[in-house]
């Protein structure tokens, strides 16, 4: 009797202190709303030409006036998203609602993956509801999240529909993950290397031809969709796919394209613009052959190769990805640039503004400013990258000889 008074006692104090975190993250992003957005709408490292609210109200008003909001270099969203928030943008408050709705439905759905990863993994109840909390905090006080959620960036929805995905994927659905996969790569090319996970995941024969088939179809079945939401025309591919994977437009943003081809000659232009987006494609198959026996951590690892390599990121999506990494506690021990990481990706939130201001603003410095900002937070992503990849191989090789002593084990250095 006095156990299961205790554990109700143990699970209200749990709900409140959820609620209590719900709420101040609610208010935090209320907070930012109200005092920050002039600041935070101009900021590159948040908004970039896809994700941008600015421009998605401007193809509004463009569709509104009978204009094909695509006919020029502002629109570069699906025709489905206009649609979407048509309805939306005469109602500020409704809007605000609406965002932190996603924001908090996105965390619940990231501590649901905690939870169903950690039961899959036979972790202790205990343990799964602080690793399910810690995650969904991760989220809901970040202030990455807490900017993109006060400025309307179109990446919230994209997190959000990440996070499904990622939900389907843990939970083994295979329908679902290919459906939500196919939405993903419509919205933007860059996650079709998610197939690779799910290939991994599904490793039966009749579960791939699935994924396959249903993939192309859907993907299909998006774009004739989107073509008739434009009028019947298809001139929205080269402002969404052919836009990113041309790389024309090149205001700065956390990316590593924008600055290199500044600087690279017009003739070399299309063979390093080649070099750069199949960069990202190098990766998937040494990766998948590593990981083949962890398939959520090789999604988690094409998260952070998206994070890095797209023409276009900005700072919010490292943020699935991030809210995620306390499920990889059994491989903390084993980092080697942890402090580093960390360290970087914090300096970075504050640096970069900084580096914006001297370079744009006052004048008393000029793009590498900017850009070595940029470039230590890219390289911060890739170190966290390598240090899951090498704690999982460590960890690993440890069970696998069954070794107590893990001091014996030599380790290459190289300093």
């Amino acid at each position: 009797m006095v156990n299961k008074q205790y554990a109700v006692l143990s699970n209200y104090r749990l709900t409140v202190n959820r609620l209590l975190i719900c709420m101040l993250a609610v208010f935090l992003r209320i907070l930012a709303y109200i005092y920050c957005i002039d600041f935070l709408k101009k900021r590159p490292e948040l908004s970039v030409p896809q994700n941008s609210f600015r421009r998605l109200i401007d193809g509004i008003y463009m569709l509104r006036d009978g204009v094909s909001p695509y006919d020029g270099d502002m629109i570069h969203c699906q025709p489905i998203l206009l649609y979407l928030f048509t309805a939306l943008i005469d109602h500020p408050n409704l809007l605000l609602i609406t965002f932190l709705s996603f924001d908090v439905v996105t965390s619940e759905i990231l501590r649901m993956i905690a939870i169903v990863y950690l039961k899959n993994h036979g972790s202790s109840a205990e343990n799964i509801e602080r690793v399910a909390d810690l995650v969904s905090k991760c989220y809901m006080l970040n202030p990455i999240a807490v900017a993109s959620c006060a400025i309307f960036s179109l990446s919230v929805v994209c997190n959000l529909i990440t996070a499904l995905f990622i939900l389907a994927f843990v939970k083994g659905s295979v329908l679902f993950s290919t459906i939500l996969f196919s939405v993903l790569v419509q919205l933007s090319l860059y996650p079709a290397i998610y197939i690779c996970a799910l290939l991994v995941k599904f490793s039966a024969l009749k579960e791939r031809i699935m994924i396959i088939t249903f993939s192309i179809i859907i993907l299909i079945a998006l774009l004739f969709f989107n073509y008739f939401l434009n009028g019947n025309n298809w001139n929205y591919i080269d402002s969404t796919y052919k836009f990113l994977l041309d790389v024309h437009d090149l205001t700065p943003n956390v990316g590593i394209f924008w600055y290199f081809f500044i600087e690279v000659f017009n003739h070399f232009r299309r063979f390093f613009l080649w070099v750069f987006q199949i960069n990202i494609l190098v990766y998937l198959v040494p990766l998948s052959l590593t990981l083949r026996s962890n398939a959520f951590l090789l999604l988690q690892q094409l998260m952070i190769l998206i994070s890095v390599f797209t023409s276009y990121p900005s700072m919010a999506d490292c943020l699935v990805y991030l809210s995620l990494l306390p499920l990889f506690e059994n491989l903390k021990k084993y980092f080697r640039w942890g402090l580093i990481s960390g360290g970087a990706l914090l300096v970075t939130i504050v640096l970069a503004p900084v580096m914006w201001q001297m370079w744009i603003v006052t004048g008393s410095g000029n793009a590498n400013f900017y850009f070595a900002a940029t470039l230590t937070y890219s390289v911060a992503q890739i170190f966290l990258l390598t240090d899951l990849l090498y704690g999982y191989l460590r960890l690993k090789l440890v069970e696998r000889r069954g070794i107590t002593d893990e001091s014996k084990i030599a380790v290459l250095m190289f300093e």
